[in-house]
């Protein structure tokens, strides 16, 4: 009897103990959901401004800070209108220029602005004894047609040597409608020979919030056990293929798959979607065109493929395909790059292909180029974009230190 007791007390003060930890760890995985920044929370719109050519630009002399889940950064705007040093439009005396259109991951708001891959191209060449002047012309929400646009417009005066065009994938569909998101935005059309935009210039529209100052998020609504949301969570996005296997267990969930995005339909393999493959035509028109344009002004164009994180990562590429309820083999990964590279070949560009580099840093115990959930290049990513294309740049003879230093 006295045994029994003595258990009986033993498994009540274990039983406690498990109680009281867990009751810890709920305690803890509450704070950090509710503490979490919202995945947006307007920062954009407080440097943006209307453009009637381009639908919008970054608007000079603006400061704003991202406060995100996974980054909190301070992005200030040159006199230029990037998210740059202050440069002269003039090039430098005794060094190559190089000017990088782009998205975000160029604009690169995700990490500070000397850990982009511009300032960090930067800082490799000159290390490499091999300076060179590298212009950040990279604007948030920008698809390619709009790139163009601009540097047709605006890029001679800045007399680059060398002109990079980056190129994700959710540019290619963007190119033929006229808006991202709730934004107005060029269309272009092949006239006798020209690509020229057809509903420009555009109605000014205000920039939703561009004079609201931004508030701190409230604190998040919790329902249910956030100790098992959390784990959960961290399970869906880590180890998707062990998740749906416990979905079909009934240990968890179902996850009902969400929408696809029309931009993700680039991937699919096979594709005969009329949209997709008019967007595809579209693309390597305006990159004909801006290839011509780059080369007649004494420049040398390079296309720079970045690869989605779903491209460099087999666990992100089936996380994709479960999130959004697609089988696996119906989807191609490197179905970007490989048109990607046809279009080059055919539109006289260098191609940068970042997708091998990328792959190869990634590790568990190197970490990952991207951030998880925001799905941009965190300052890793940045790094090895960079060493990269500096790489890239002399292997093609596009930089010659040699020369460079006479």
């Amino acid at each position: 009897m006295k045994r029994l007791r003595s258990l009986a007390s033993n498994l009540a003060l274990a039983g406690f103990g498990i109680a009281l930890g867990l009751g810890v760890f709920e305690l803890a995985a509450r704070w950090m959901i509710s503490s979490r920044p919202p995945g947006k929370s307007g920062e954009q719109a407080a440097y943006t401004i209307f453009d009637p050519l381009l639908g919008w630009r970054n608007k000079p002399g603006a400061t704003v800070r991202y406060n995100r889940r996974e980054y909190q950064t301070e992005v200030t705007i040159n006199a230029l209108g990037f998210r740059d040093v202050e440069r002269s439009a003039k090039k430098p005396a005794g060094r190559p220029r190089v000017l990088l259109l782009g998205d975000s991951f160029i604009e690169g708001y995700a990490v500070e602005r000397d850990e982009t891959l511009t300032r960090r191209l930067e800082s490799v060449a000159s290390a490499s004894g091999c300076p060179v002047d590298v212009v950040n012309a990279g604007v948030h929400g920008y698809s390619t047609d709009q790139e163009a646009l601009w540097y047709h417009a605006e890029g001679e005066p800045l007399g680059a040597d060398i002109v990079g065009i980056a190129v994700y994938y959710n540019d290619f569909i963007h190119n033929i409608r006229d808006r991202y998101a709730i934004s107005l935005k060029p269309l272009l059309e092949l006239r006798e020979g020209s690509l020229v935009p057809v509903n420009t210039p555009l109605p000014e529209r205000k920039i939703p919030g561009d004079d609201v100052a931004l508030t701190p998020p409230s604190a998040r609504r919790i329902e249910g056990s956030a100790l098992k949301t959390l784990v959960l969570e961290r399970l869906f996005s880590g180890a998707p293929r062990w998740y749906d296997r416990l979905a079909r267990m009934g240990l968890v969930e179902t996850y009902v798959p969400d929408s696809i995005p029309d931009e993700l339909r680039v991937y699919r393999k096979g594709n005969r979607n009329p949209e997709v493959e008019r967007a595809w035509e579209r693309t390597a028109e305006i990159l004909g065109w801006l290839s011509e344009t780059v080369r007649a002004r004494n420049a040398r164009p390079v296309l720079i493929h970045i690869p989605a994180r779903l491209e460099i990562s087999d666990r992100a590429f089936d996380l994709t395909m479960l999130r959004y309820g697609l089988d696996r083999e119906a989807w191609d990964p490197g179905r970007v790059r490989e048109r990607l590279l046809e279009i080059a070949a055919q539109k006289g560009f260098a191609f940068l292909d970042l997708t091998p580099s990328l792959r190869a840093s990634t590790g568990l115990l190197a970490g990952d180029p991207y951030f998880p959930y925001d799905g941009h290049w965190n300052r890793m990513g940045h790094d090895v974009a960079a060493r990269s294309l500096f790489d890239f740049l002399k292997d093609q003879t596009l930089l010659s230190c040699a020369r460079m230093s006479r």
